[in-house]
């Protein structure tokens, strides 16, 4: 007795192997968000902490050098608010935008001041990583 037709499993060969590749597809989107997540969480606690020079490192590789200086004494500046003031979402090129508002003194000056950050991020296939596409904006005084 024949319970399947030869045409039947293959239908159900088919739909066997479509299920495996889309799983797949799903866990690579999966480490490539909880990439994501762990790189802005990264960076937000570089910028909170004040590790300001190092934020550069961030960027496309590319972009490094043309970087302005985010700020002339990263030593005098403390951060005392980031805030998310637009959660990551595809911009449809790939890549995903953020945006977050700095409240940051100069230590000396004790005047608060104000940052609206509007981060770019995109995914590097060969390199695993997310990095900003867009420049680092200066931590100035008035």
């Amino acid at each position: 007795m024949k319970i399947f037709s030869t045409r039947g499993m293959m239908f159900l060969l088919m739909v066997l192997v479509g299920l495996l590749l889309s799983g797949c597809e799903t866990m690579d989107k999966a480490k490539k968000n909880q990439a994501m997540d762990f790189r802005l969480k990264e960076y937000a606690h570089e910028v909170r902490w004040g590790a300001i020079e190092a934020l550069p490192a961030y960027l496309e590789p590319e972009m490094v050098e043309e970087q302005e200086p985010v700020a002339t004494d990263p030593e005098n500046i403390r951060v005392t608010d980031y805030e998310i003031l637009n959660y990551p979402r595809s911009n449809g090129d790939g890549q995903i935008v953020q945006t977050v508002r700095i409240n940051y003194l100069f230590r000396d000056r004790q005047v608060v001041h104000t940052l609206v950050d509007a981060q770019t991020w995109e995914y590097d296939e060969e390199d695993k990583i997310w990095y900003r596409v867009n420049p680092i904006p200066a931590f100035k005084g008035k």
